[in-house]
């Protein structure tokens, strides 16, 4: 049952009932921005858990301070690429758009969120702290978890830690992208200088991509966004490695994902 449809008011025993709040301000917000002045002295980004709620409720907040629409189109190039699940950022607010609760709900939802963000921040009194001392915090968290004592998890923090794991394989691939459009780059711009250690450097970049992509799919969908992002680093270092201007290099990648990924590198005579 959706916040939306809830006919009883939230109690902070269940985590699931944050999120829901979460999702229910932020898509109320976007739908009707007059939401946000039934709440704007109530929550703070902080009262948020989720990365992607945090940053658009930051976003749409300083939109409509100044006079602006907080509309998706606004937000969404200043905050996560990813929300729930690693579901892509767009269609995720699109979707908490769709499945709102009226404007009216805002204000009670909001007073929940910052009682449970208070609530939050008494702490962990019976074990470490996780920006305390992350190691023993990962340790305690470890042996919870094998013993299943569910109760005292610290699972906010445990989420973002997960996250963590998904957000440095997307790195791995835009690093993997940027290695190998450095040297395309240099290769389309400056063919006459082109080495072994050019080609070997795609070459084996592709596989590191291809292997990345293979074993961990849920990548795919994010593939533009990673090689958008590898592009705008690997033109810099083109410039600064050949000597050109950057202006030389188009200002958006020429490439796409299988010219990337499959185009015919040869290696040069010597």
């Amino acid at each position: 049952m959706t916040v939306a449809q809830r006919q009883t008011p939230f109690t902070p025993d269940r985590l699931n009932a944050v999120v829901e709040a979460e999702q229910a301000v932020i898509g109320a917000i976007l739908r009707d921005n007059a939401a946000h002045r039934r709440i704007a002295g109530v929550l703070t980004p902080e009262c948020f858990t989720e990365r992607l709620h945090r940053g658009v409720f930051e976003r749409a907040r300083a939109l409509i301070e100044a006079g602006r629409p907080a509309t998706p189109d606004a937000i969404l190039p200043h905050v996560a690429s990813v929300g729930l699940g690693g579901a892509l950022a767009g269609p995720y607010l699109d979707g908490l758009i769709a499945s709102a609760p009226p404007s009216a709900e805002a204000a009670g939802l909001a007073r929940f969120l910052a009682q449970a963000a208070c609530a939050r921040a008494a702490g962990n009194p019976d074990g470490a702290g996780y920006e305390d001392d992350c190691y023993a915090w990962a340790n305690q968290q470890a042996e919870r978890l094998r013993r299943g004592e569910w109760s005292k998890l610290d699972a906010l923090n445990l989420a973002e830690e997960i996250e963590d794991v998904g957000r440095e394989l997307y790195h791995k691939l835009e690093s993997a992208f940027r290695i190998i459009l450095l040297h395309v780059l240099k290769w389309d711009h400056q063919s006459e200088r082109g080495t072994r250690s050019w080609a070997g450097s795609i070459k084996v970049h592709r596989l590191d991509a291809g292997a990345l992509l293979d074993k961990h799919p849920g990548l795919k969908p994010r593939a533009d966004e990673a090689i958008r992002d590898a592009y705008r680093r690997a033109r810099i270092k083109a410039a600064a490695e050949t000597g050109l201007d950057e202006a030389a290099f188009p200002a958006e990648c020429p490439y796409a994902l299988d010219e990337i990924m499959t185009r015919s590198i040869l290696w040069p005579s010597a």
